[in-house]
């Protein structure tokens, strides 16, 4: 059951910010060339022990106050947002063009990523070398975190979502805001729902898409995550089957990805095959093609389809520095990570479990352990303004139940289910992106909780 919010904070949720209000902030033009074609400027704020990078997109016309983003990286965990904008920033403001029209949109390098005073980490996270038994896992974990630590310093253990939730706090008093507009994807939901928890009074116009739920267990997301991308996988496995047009039509598909993890491909790891299959997944429905022939040519030894994506998961230095985040919220308990593993095996025959969340909690096996996030936040949060959180209905790696988990949590929510497959309603379905975008203009949730329509597919 939802909770209602008193009708005044309804009110003065709807109420903008000052443009004007934005005393602390000293924008510039951006060093990097590309930020120019958006007519981008850039600042640096100190807060906390640490200098933060933010990038604004100013309004196309009167700007009603800033909208804080933090947009779903392509690698699948956190990274510099000021270079996904500038890399992918047409696709991103197209899905917000009244957004774009009406606020400033903001973004910010998270501390210890990016052009943020960084976490420096001298020994790479992910080592293909390293066997997977929890005692080698664990062993090179501790290493990790140790070598981190000396280059870095006590920064390396404060870069989580409570510490990252303040910091935009930091951010919304030195623009003038008297509550945070916020749009934020996977993590970056994740990271608005700590926000909401910390800094309730200040919250105002809150999207969250695909969020990943703070207030799982991190065995419990990783079992989670683990049904999601097999059934997603299924999924393609059973279009593929059926479609002439699929380089694997007639045969039996998952049959075909069990026999390249097995024998792996040069340069690639069966774990890798999994991680690269799961990017693909992460790639929405369009992606299906390509799966089949980066299997079609991985069968024959040919790793050049899939080496890319393992390239992009593991990129460095933001893949290992995202793990202090990572670890600081979600600690592992390497003698559980035995069980666990026979348990996301079972869950996962194909795909192995192999998420981007089985993958951060085998690396967190040897960091320091401590309270986890959800320990950390209240078990029902009441913000001052209504959250609007939005999904798939077939997300291949944050499950749609983690969306109604969280609005049952906050009061006031409104849970929108867009009936499409994808990671990312905003990304794949234009109804939900309109939603958002009316949202975060307007301060009005949407009147129903349901997209209407059903963007062109494969069929599954």
């Amino acid at each position: 059951m939802r909770w209602k919010i008193a009708v005044v904070a309804l009110v003065l949720a709807a109420v903008p910010a000052p443009a004007s209000a934005a005393p602390g902030i000293g924008w510039a033009p951006c060093p990097q060339p590309q930020a120019a074609k958006y007519h981008a400027e850039c600042a640096t704020l100190s807060t906390r022990g640490v200098t933060l990078a933010l990038l604004r997109i100013p309004a196309t016309g009167t700007s009603q106050g800033p909208v804080l983003a933090d947009s779903q990286e392509i690698d699948g965990y956190g990274g510099s947002q000021i270079d996904f904008f500038l890399r992918h920033g047409d696709n991103y403001l197209a899905r917000l063009p009244r957004t774009h029209r009406t606020h400033d949109i903001v973004l910010v390098d998270p501390r210890g990523l990016g052009a943020s005073t960084p976490v420096r980490c001298p020994t790479p996270a992910h080592d293909p070398a390293v066997p997977t038994t929890p005692w080698d896992t664990t062993l090179h974990g501790a290493s990790v975190y140790l070598h981190c630590r000396a280059a870095t310093g006590p920064l390396t253990a404060h870069t989580g979502l409570v510490e990252q939730a303040d910091d935009l706090d930091a951010v919304r008093v030195v623009l003038g805001a008297a509550r945070l507009d916020f749009l934020g994807q996977a993590t970056g939901a994740e990271l608005g729902v700590v926000y909401a928890a910390r800094h309730p009074e200040h919250t105002g116009r809150i999207a969250l898409d695909t969020a990943v739920d703070p207030f799982l267990p991190a065995a419990r997301r990783v079992l989670d995550a683990a049904h999601a991308e097999e059934t997603a996988f299924d999924r393609f496995a059973a279009w593929c089957t059926g479609t002439p047009e699929c380089p694997l039509a007639g045969q039996d598909v998952p049959a075909v990805l069990d026999e390249v993890v097995a024998r792996g491909v040069p340069g690639l790891t069966g774990d890798e095959v999994r991680i690269a299959v799961g990017q693909f997944l992460l790639g929405y429905p369009v992606a299906w093609p390509g799966i089949a022939h980066a299997l079609v040519v991985a069968r024959d030894g040919d790793a050049g389809e899939l080496a890319p994506y393992v390239a992009l998961t593991y990129t460095e230095p933001d893949y290992t520095a995202s793990r202090a985040q990572t670890c600081a919220d979600h600690p592992s308990n390497p003698a559980q990570l035995a069980t666990l593993a026979q348990q996301v095996r079972a869950a996962a025959p194909h795909t192995g479990g192999v998420s981007l969340h089985w993958d951060a909690l085998m690396s967190c096996a040897g960091w320091p352990d401590g309270p986890s996030l959800a320990e950390r936040l209240p078990g029902h949060l009441v913000p001052a303004s209504p959250v609007l959180i939005t999904a798939t209905a077939d997300d291949p790696i944050n499950p749609t139940a983690w969306a109604t988990d969280l609005g049952a949590r906050i009061a006031g929510s409104h849970v929108l289910i867009a009936p499409v497959d994808g990671h990312g309603a905003l990304d794949n379905a234009p109804c939900a992106a309109d939603a958002i975008d009316s949202y975060l203009t307007t301060g009005a949730p949407p009147s129903n909780e349901e997209c209407r329509e059903d963007p062109a597919r494969p069929a599954a």
